[in-house]
């Protein structure tokens, strides 16, 4: 199975089991949005996606529309508190808000800045899968791969944890497993603060990051 397909398939994965336990977001997702329409949208807001990003808002393009306002429940994310946008209002908001507040482009090429200190700019290609109080990136590696990490302004890229949207989306399943995240009668999200995993102080500290920061 290719990167490509494992992406599809966990996302698709994922959205068959809360399908099962009656989350609301499942019947609004729309339709998946086709090569040439995602290269156009992409385009027009200056970015070029890779095949495996691209992957995503071709398996569905969103869950709600810009013009869509209202509370989580009203419109339930794929995940608790989150919302999965339509691709042109997730690239719009991540250039006129994410970049325009958190970017700098002179800093981010100026070679006597720290490394350490760029790593808390926002990068112009970054692509956000899940708008939340930390947006869930998705960001190309070399090799055409995709990083997940919260993006925290305040931890930059250093103090988050990293992992593939497979690996991800597989913690998302174990949220559900532990009784932490529940759907409610009504299609909503419910998180029981008291089965949160528990996080030993004694641990790594990458290892603390990974059992921390759970979405």
């Amino acid at each position: 199975m290719t990167e490509l397909t494992e992406v599809v398939t966990a996302l698709h994965g994922w959205v068959e089991r809360i399908a099962g336990l009656g989350a609301g977001v499942v019947p609004r997702l729309r339709p998946g949005a086709d090569a040439d329409t995602i290269a156009r949208v992409a385009a027009r807001h200056g970015f070029t996606l890779t095949e495996e990003i691209a992957a995503v808002w071709a398996w569905h393009d969103g869950a709600r529309l810009g013009s869509q306002r209202g509370p989580d429940r009203e419109y339930p994310g794929l995940v608790p508190g989150g919302v999965f946008y339509d691709l042109d209002t997730t690239l719009e908001t991540c250039v006129n808000r994410l970049d325009a507040i958190c970017g700098d482009d002179d800093l981010l090429r100026d070679p006597d800045v720290d490394p350490s200190d760029k790593a808390f700019v926002w990068r112009r290609e970054w692509v956000v899968l899940d708008f939340w109080l930390l947006p869930l990136v998705l960001a190309a590696r070399p090799d055409g791969s995709t990083d997940t990490f919260r993006y925290d302004p305040q931890s930059g890229t250093e103090v988050v944890a990293h992992s593939s949207l497979p690996e991800r989306v597989a913690r998302w399943h174990e949220m559900l497993n532990t009784g932490a995240w529940v759907v409610l009668p009504d299609g909503t999200w419910h998180v029981d603060l008291e089965r949160l995993p528990e996080v030993d102080r004694s641990w790594p500290v990458d290892e603390q990051i990974r059992w921390t920061e759970i979405l």
